[in-house]
């Protein structure tokens, strides 16, 4: 047993917590402990690694392992956002003189900070419009001006649907009776959709006074604009529109998304 234990302190493996490697056991009477080692020594270099965190880089790879379990063999898009970092505000709001009016007209922390393309019903185009999320409220703004252009509180967002491809296109879904109902439901596409949508999950998930949000990944989704419905559906585009994603309008109540094919 002595023979044993120093055999197998020499022999151990690194302290990544993806090294699957272990010394083979020289005993087979050996085979219950020798697998029981394994399994605390895993769990114990797995709590060193985990010690050297703050509670900032904890968070980060908190909300990661979310988009994982949202996003991971469900939408396309997501192995191309692993290795991106989550950088919440990518304008800088605060600092920017241009968005001075609209930063002081959000009174709470700016959790992230990105511009949008706000999807016309009418002919499939977008127009740039500035996205900001706190722990209430979704706000979009005039991306030139700043202007406050909706301001719709978290607790009335019903779900948000996403196509299963490798498009940023998705729709926050309002709930009926709600205020922000009134002027329907928003269309929007996004260069950093998967944190976006993890963001507002993990938001909704953590306030104890609302429901957790349905993430909804379909190919075909209906979108409640004003007084009509919508169906927005996403096709695989043909090799002669290049790589990118092209939306159009069919006829009244449909809206086309063509996404050029995965490789």
């Amino acid at each position: 047993m002595q023979k044993y234990f120093l055999g197998l302190k020499s022999k151990l493996p690194s302290m990544s917590p993806i090294d699957k490697t272990w010394p083979a056991r020289p005993y087979s009477f050996l085979d219950g402990v020798h697998a029981e080692l394994r399994r605390i020594f895993h769990l114990w270099r797995c709590k060193k690694y985990r010690s050297q965190f703050t509670e900032e880089k904890k968070a980060v790879y908190e909300e990661k392992l979310e988009a994982s379990e949202l996003f991971k063999d469900k939408k396309a898009l997501y192995p191309s956002s692993v290795r991106q970092p989550f950088k919440g505000d990518y304008l800088e709001i605060s600092k920017n003189p241009k968005y001075q009016k609209l930063s002081s007209a959000v009174d709470e922390k700016i959790l992230l900070a990105d511009v949008v393309n706000k999807i016309n019903r009418a002919n499939g185009k977008g127009s740039p419009r500035l996205f900001l999320l706190t722990k209430k409220n979704v706000v979009l703004a005039d991306q030139k001006t700043g202007q406050l252009k909706a301001n719709v509180p978290l607790t009335d967002l019903a779900s948000v649907s996403t196509s299963s491809q490798t498009d940023g296109f998705f729709a926050l879904k309002l709930k009926e009776g709600s205020a922000s109902a009134i002027k329907g439901d928003f269309l929007l596409s996004s260069d950093h959709l998967i944190e976006m949508i993890t963001k507002l999950h993990r938001i909704s998930s953590m306030a104890a006074d609302r429901e957790k949000l349905n993430i909804d990944i379909l190919d075909e989704f209906l979108v409640q604009f004003k007084q009509d419905k919508v169906c927005v559906k996403f096709i695989q585009g043909s090799p002669k529109n290049g790589n990118s994603v092209s939306c159009k309008r069919k006829n009244n109540r449909l809206l086309e998304v063509s996404v050029p094919a995965s490789s």
